[in-house]
């Protein structure tokens, strides 16, 4: 009998070997295979300069996949809450995601690390002085530095009427040091949320946003060495003044602001370009072509840059039309701060608030829960708005005939069993009205017209003299997308997109009285990659 020949991994022909290293994910685990030795550091090489290319390829010829995490095998308290209106940022094998807040706006100010090689969540106990749990905020990436800005809150009922807030703390946190910094300014910019930001050298450009009870397209820039603002005056033709816009880096004297919404139900698809050379700078609106192939609503929609091509994620343009922003904004859950601008005063709004119950469970960095209250204190916190928003919930301990007419009472024992077998014959009647509603409630079936979609904008002739850009179709048709959502986040990994959160309303189920049942928020991760290259 012949001896059996044993064959090793080295054995195997190069094209062999750079096809398995191929499969193993581009983060640490493929940086530690270039430890091996010479040949393996030489052929992952190859592996990331192929890699790079197929990506870039895929992207021109519009075949890009989906990809789903599945978080089924994962402990459940080591899962990141659900959440949107988030900022997320990118760093060496990790995605950083600060803040965002509930469906029922409870902000967060925790901050969380998802190691892209073994697609877990660790949530980061961070040191200094911690930025204020918020939304809408924006975090960059600068020299082993996140700079955080800006950002907006819904306050929690004590006191009762308190308006919504918005920021302009700037915070830097150190990935080394693991240590929140507040950095304070003798001028700086209003304070704002869903505004846009990108980094060109040394200087943060934030342009647009919420700014008190207006909407905003002001730039403002902040030098990254000194810490000092300055507002940077254009006399040339704007953008008109918009938020959830995206802002795309091209280079360290250009920018692109896509979308954003300019007003309610008015949603902005057009792309502006700023030039930021010599002492005046200008905006220059890009001529667009084959907008039938664009994306109906770019409204609180990430979009990033791969190349000469902008990746714009949004809902199919089948079902999608600007006057959808109708939609939520007729839903009571919908009617907050975050959704429109508002246009009353302090006094109308807080007469024509939503009578929606509010979380009041602190969030502060990642911590659900308050002190507990003492009787008296209870009491004294029970102003007439939260009575009036638990009305909703049981309609009958807020009947103030009934309540002074058992006081009056001198039966007041009788009146009181009396009161109270009323009380649990009513929230029995509703127990069974809202498990029949969910019952008969259908579940409508997905199909790709409530998925999300990709979209892709050709800027190769975005700098030249024509200034114009065209949109792409999509050769290549995917149908994992996940639902259909906005305000996620949307970063650029190695040779992949990674899309985290958001919040989903399902349109088929939209009640007159709003019905906020039907809001969904996620934590869910879905990753846009091409096919694996063929040697």
């Amino acid at each position: 009998m012949s001896a059996k020949m044993e064959y090793k991994i080295d054995d195997l022909p190069d094209e062999v070997l750079e096809y398995i290293l191929s499969l193993v994910p581009p983060y640490k685990d493929l940086q530690e295979c270039k430890l091996v030795c010479k040949r393996w550091c030489r052929l992952i090489k190859k592996v990331n300069e192929h890699s790079e290319a197929n990506f870039h390829k895929a992207v021109s010829c519009g075949a890009l996949f989906w990809n789903a995490c599945s978080n089924n095998n994962r402990i459940q308290h080591h899962m990141i809450s659900k959440r949107h209106s988030h900022a997320a940022c990118i760093y060496d094998n990790s995605m950083y995601v600060f803040g965002g807040c509930t469906d029922t706006l409870t902000a967060f100010n925790d901050l969380w690390r998802l190691d892209l090689s073994s697609k877990t969540w660790v949530r980061l106990v961070t040191m200094g002085n911690y930025p204020s749990p918020k939304a809408c905020a924006t975090m960059l990436y600068y020299k082993k530095n996140f700079i955080l800005f800006g950002g907006w809150s819904y306050p929690s009922r004590y006191p009762p009427n308190q308006n919504w807030k918005l920021f302009n703390e700037l915070h830097i946190y150190s990935i080394e040091t693991n240590k929140w910094i507040a950095i304070n300014t003798l001028e700086t910019p209003p304070p704002m949320s869903a505004h846009s930001a990108t980094i060109h050298g040394n200087n943060m450009i934030v342009f647009g946003g919420i700014s008190g009870n207006f909407r905003s397209n002001s730039v403002w820039c902040l030098n990254l060495d000194t810490y000092v603002w300055h507002q940077q005056y254009i006399l040339s033709h704007q953008p008109p003044p918009c938020h959830g816009q995206s802002q795309i880096h091209l280079g360290d004297h250009h920018l692109l602001v896509l979308g954003g919404c300019t007003g309610p139900n008015s949603a902005m698809n057009d792309v502006w370009l700023l030039s930021m050379i010599g002492p005046v700078w200008g905006w220059r609106k890009v001529t667009l072509y084959h907008r039938e192939w664009a994306p109906a609503c770019i409204w609180c929609h990430q979009a990033c840059k791969i190349g000469n091509y902008i990746v714009v994620l949004s809902n199919n343009k089948r079902r999608a039309k600007v006057n959808d922003m109708n939609i939520p904004m007729q839903n009571v859950a919908f009617q907050r701060p975050v959704w429109r601008l508002p246009e009353l005063s302090p006094l109308q709004e807080s007469k024509q608030r939503p009578k929606t119950d509010v979380d009041t469970d602190e969030n502060v960095n990642g911590r659900h829960g308050s002190f507990s209250r003492s009787s008296s204190q209870s009491r004294t916190t029970n102003s007439p708005s939260r009575r009036s928003n638990f009305s909703r919930i049981v309609p009958f301990c807020c009947d103030s005939a009934v309540s002074m007419a058992a006081f009056r009472d001198k039966s007041i024992n009788t009146n009181f069993n009396l009161n109270r077998q009323r009380q649990l014959e009513s929230l029995k009647k509703m127990e069974d009205k809202i498990r029949n509603r969910k019952l008969q409630t259908k579940v409508p079936k997905r199909t790709t017209e409530t998925a999300l979609s990709i979209f892709l904008l050709d800027i190769s002739k975005v700098l030249s003299d024509e200034c114009s850009a065209t949109w792409t179709p999509l050769k290549a048709f995917d149908h994992t997308e996940p639902d259909e959502r906005i305000l996620y986040s949307l970063v650029m990994g190695k040779r992949e997109l990674i899309v985290f959160g958001g919040i989903r309303k399902e349109h088929a189920t939209f009640q007159p009285q709003g019905d906020i049942d039907n809001l969904e928020v996620y934590n869910d991760l879905h990753f846009i990659h091409p096919r694996n290259y063929v040697i």
